[in-house]
């Protein structure tokens, strides 16, 4: 019988800096199915201690399946904005579905919402600060052509495409804004086009030399921190 100190074992396995092993923790709490994992988390998900809300939402983040998308999308609809901002996180295995993006559009678009809580989801929408790898999905790429029809949310939505492969629908929305009547808009979304993409320094945390060169020989796309580097020689999705 699984245990929230079972997801705890679990939580740490998924840590990037963890030592465990992900597949030695499921040994350690008694090699559950998947289905018996996600229907604990789900039903953990009414449970009135938000940090174990929180930590079930951490352990559907790595699931997929509408069982597993139910329970995030409880999280995205918690009035706690602890639990919503980590159901935000959870989200990128589920960005096919209909129901979890447009929730992440209602929280986005939502003016009663902590500033920081809207920006997360529209964050997601957009590419997720760059980590998205492939095309958008078409709940996704219908999501944000929807959203561009309104002026508020154009430049997040743009920052965020030219973060990402070039691939058919990012291809798509970048033509439309490479059509706009903004100047600034225009020429962001063309440059895209062209063969470049817009990186985060930290992308190359762990090669100073590049950073350095980076910082030496190309353009500053926005802040001290983004820069425009050709397509080619980036390794697009890198996490910010």
């Amino acid at each position: 019988m699984l245990t929230i100190r079972d997801f705890e074992v679990l939580r740490e396995a998924y840590s990037a800096n963890s030592g465990l092993a992900v597949d030695e923790a499921w040994r350690r709490i008694g090699s559950p199915t998947g289905a018996a994992l996600i229907a604990y988390a789900c039903e953990q998900m009414s449970n009135p201690d938000r940090n174990v809300r929180v930590l079930m939402l951490r352990i559907l983040a790595r699931q997929t399946g509408a069982r597993a998308a139910h329970g995030v999308l409880s999280g995205l609809r918690d009035i706690e904005r602890r639990v919503c901002a980590v159901a935000i996180q959870a989200c990128p295995n589920y960005l096919h579905r209909e129901d979890i993006v447009r929730e992440l559009v209602s929280i986005a678009t939502d003016a009663n919402r902590k500033l920081k809580l809207r920006r997360r989801a529209l964050s997601m929408l957009s590419g997720d600060e760059g980590r998205w790898r492939g095309d958008l999905t078409n709940a996704i790429f219908a999501a944000l052509a929807a959203l561009i029809e309104k002026e508020a949310f154009r430049f997040p939505v743009l920052f965020g495409l030219i973060r990402l492969e070039m691939a058919p629908r990012v291809e798509s929305l970048l033509a439309l804004f490479a059509e706009s009547n903004d100047e600034a808009e225009r020429l962001l979304a063309k440059r895209a086009l062209d063969g470049e993409v817009v990186v985060h320094l930290d992308n190359f945390a762990d090669n100073l030399d590049r950073q350095r060169q980076i910082m030496e020989r190309c353009d500053i796309a926005y802040g001290r921190m983004y820069y425009w580097i050709p397509r080619e020689s980036s390794v697009a999705g890198l996490p910010a």
